[in-house]
C-alpha cells in the first residue's frame, strides 16, 4: 500500500511556482497622485482631477485656467472663472456734468 502511494506520488507531475505578470507600461493617468480634488469646469459641472492647476493661452490671446489629469480621462478641463477673477472691464469715466449723488452716513 505504501508503495503504491509512492508510487503515486512520484507519478505526479511537478507545478512549477507561479511567474510574476510582466510589469505594465507606466502612463500619465496611472501614475497620478492617490489625492485629487474637485473642481468646476466652465461647462459648469464637477470634476475631479488629479493634476496641477494650469495657466494656459487661449487663442483670443488671453489666459484661462485649466484642470489636469482628470478622472474622466480628459487631459485638460477648462476651469469656471467667475467675474471677480476675469479680467476687469473699462468702466466709463463719470461724467462731471452729472450731479453727485447724496451720501447717506450709517448711524
Amino acid at each position: 500500500m505504501k508503495a503504491l502511494t509512492l508510487a503515486l506520488l512520484l507519478s505526479l507531475p511537478v507545478i512549477p511556482a507561479p511567474k510574476k505578470p510582466l510589469h505594465q507600461p507606466t502612463t500619465q493617468m496611472s501614475k497620478r497622485a492617490n489625492g485629487g480634488r474637485w473642481y468646476l469646469a466652465a461647462s459648469g459641472h464637477a470634476i475631479y482631477c488629479y493634476g496641477p492647476v494650469m495657466t494656459v493661452p487661449r487663442g483670443d490671446g488671453g489666459l484661462q485656467r485649466v484642470a489636469t489629469l482628470c478622472r474622466d480621462g480628459s487631459a485638460m478641463v477648462p476651469l469656471f472663472e467667475p467675474a471677480a477673477l476675469s479680467k476687469p472691464e473699462h468702466k466709463e469715466e463719470k461724467s462731471k456734468d452729472a450731479p453727485e449723488r447724496p451720501r447717506f452716513i450709517r448711524m
